[in-house]
C-alpha cells in the first residue's frame, strides 16, 4: 500500500498528458535501450545537484516526441528537475533554435519512485532517421544508485553542479561517460516510421568491443540498411545487454531475458517486429538445449500476443571462446537446427551461418573474429546486419 504522499507522486507521474500535449496518434519507439542492474560488475553512479546530457541516434522520423524515463533498478524515489529535448549540433552542443523543455502531465519535473518508468507529454519537434536528439536531464537531489545501461559504447556528458538542462553547448559539461542513465527510450509521433523492431540479445547484440561512437553494431548497421532503401521501414531499436541470459538473472548482467520481457520488448511503443539473438550465455553456463528452446517457446507465445512478428536468429559460433566445450557445442547445433526447422518462429536469420568459418563452421571466420573467438568485429556485425532478409520487415 502506497503512503499518501508517494501515491500522488505516482498519480502524477503516470497520469496521460493533459489535452494540451496531444498524447493521441500513433507512438514508435526511435530509439531504445535497456536499463539494468550490473551491481556485480559496476557499482551504478549516483547523481547529485548535476544534470545529464544524452545523445540518441534516431531511428525514425515524426513530427514529436515524447521520452520515456525509468528509475526501475532504483532503491529510492528519483526527482528530474527539469527535462529538454532538442537536436544535436554534435558533442554537448544543440541546435539552434529546437530547445524544447519536456513536461509530465503538464509539470516541468517529476518524481518517480523506485521501480516505475514515466512517460512524458508530447514535444513539438521535428526528428527524422539518422538525425541525433539532445535529451538533458536535471536532477537536483541525490539519486541513489542510478538506473543505467552500463556499456553505450557512446559519449554522454555530465555536468558541473546546478541546471543546466537548457546550456546550448558544451561549456558546463566537463565530464563524459559511456552509459545511458534513466533516459529508457524515445518516441516519435506525426510521421512516416510505421513501427518498431526490436533487436533483443546480449553482447553481440549491444555491440561489445565496437569502436566508440562508430555505430557498428548489427542492429546500427541494419537501421542504415533500411534507412538506405525506399518506402517506409520501422525504427530498429537496441535492447542488448552484455552477459545477459535467456533464463538466468544475474548480478553482474541483469535480469534474464523472460524476466526483463515485458520491460525491454512488449513494452515498447509500436512494436511491429522482435529479432532474437540470445542463449549463447546459457549453453556455456551449463543450460541444456531443451531448456532454451522452451523459453523461446513461450517468449514467441507473448510477442505474438501483442501482435508482432518474431523472427529467431542462429547463434553464432564460439569454438575456442570462454566456455565452449564439445557439450556446449552439440547444445547450439541442436537449438540452431531447431530454430531453422522447427517453423515456430515468424522467419529465420541465420547469423551463424554469416560469421562462421566455411572450413570450421563452429568458429568464428577469422576475418569476423574480434580476437576473443566469441565476439565478431566490426566487418562481423556487419555481415550480420547483411544477412536479414529486408523482405520480412515489410
Amino acid at each position: 500500500m502506497f503512503r499518501p504522499l508517494l501515491a500522488a507522486v505516482l498519480g502524477l507521474a503516470l497520469t496521460t498528458a493533459p489535452a494540451h500535449a496531444d498524447p493521441g496518434g500513433h507512438w514508435v519507439d526511435a530509439w531504445a535501450t535497456a536499463l539494468h542492474r550490473s551491481s556485480a560488475a559496476a557499482i551504478p553512479p549516483v547523481y547529485d545537484n548535476q544534470t545529464i546530457r544524452m545523445v540518441v541516434p534516431m531511428r525514425g522520423s515524426g513530427n514529436a516526441v515524447r521520452v520515456r524515463l525509468s528509475n526501475a533498478h532504483g532503491d529510492q524515489p528519483v526527482t528530474f528537475g527539469a527535462v529538454t529535448v532538442a537536436l544535436s549540433e554534435g558533442g554537448a552542443s544543440l541546435a539552434e533554435g529546437t530547445l524544447s523543455p519536456v513536461t509530465f502531465s503538464g509539470a516541468s519535473s517529476v518524481t518517480v519512485p523506485a521501480g516505475q518508468t514515466v512517460r512524458s507529454d508530447s514535444i513539438r519537434l521535428h526528428v527524422r532517421t539518422g538525425r541525433h536528439l539532445a535529451v538533458s536531464v536535471y536532477l537536483p537531489t541525490a539519486t541513489g544508485p542510478a538506473t543505467w545501461h552500463r556499456s553505450a559504447v557512446q559519449t554522454n556528458y555530465v555536468s558541473e553542479p546546478g541546471d543546466h538542462t537548457g546550456d546550448p553547448d558544451g561549456g558546463s559539461f566537463p565530464a563524459t561517460m559511456r552509459s545511458w542513465i534513466f533516459l529508457d527510450a524515445v518516441a516519435v509521433n506525426h510521421g512516416p516510421t510505421p513501427g518498431t523492431l526490436v533487436a533483443v540479445g546480449d553482447s553481440i547484440t549491444d555491440g561489445s568491443g565496437t569502436k566508440v561512437d562508430g555505430f557498428e553494431r548489427w542492429p546500427d548497421r541494419l537501421a542504415a540498411r533500411l534507412a538506405a532503401q525506399p518506402g517506409r521501414h520501422p525504427a530498429v531499436v537496441n535492447t542488448g545487454i552484455g552477459g545477459n541470459r535467456v533464463l538466468t538473472d544475474t548480478a553482474q548482467d541483469g535480469q534474464s531475458l523472460l524476466n526483463r520481457l515485458e520491460r525491454d520488448v512488449l513494452s515498447r511503443a509500436g512494436l511491429t517486429h522482435v529479432i532474437l539473438l540470445e542463449g549463447g550465455n546459457d549453453l556455456r553456463n551449463g543450460a541444456t538445449a531443451d531448456q532454451l528452446i522452451t523459453a523461446y517457446k513461450e517468449i514467441i507465445t507473448k510477442v505474438r500476443a501483442r501482435g508482432a512478428k518474431i523472427y529467431g536468429g542462429t547463434i553464432t559460433p564460439c569454438k575456442g571462446g570462454s566456455g565452449h566445450t564439445g557439450t556446449v557445442e552439440a547444445h547450439r547445433r541442436t537449438v540452431n537446427a531447431w530454430i531453422a526447422t522447427s517453423g515456430e518462429f515468424d522467419g529465420v536469420i541465420d547469423f551463424a551461418t554469416a560469421v562462421a568459418d566455411p572450413l570450421d563452421p563452429q568458429s568464428l571466420a577469422p576475418a569476423y573474429d574480434r580476437g576473443d573467438h566469441l565476439h565478431p568485429n566490426a566487418a562481423g556485425f556487419a555481415a550480420m546486419a547483411d544477412a536479414v532478409d529486408l523482405s520480412l520487415l515489410r
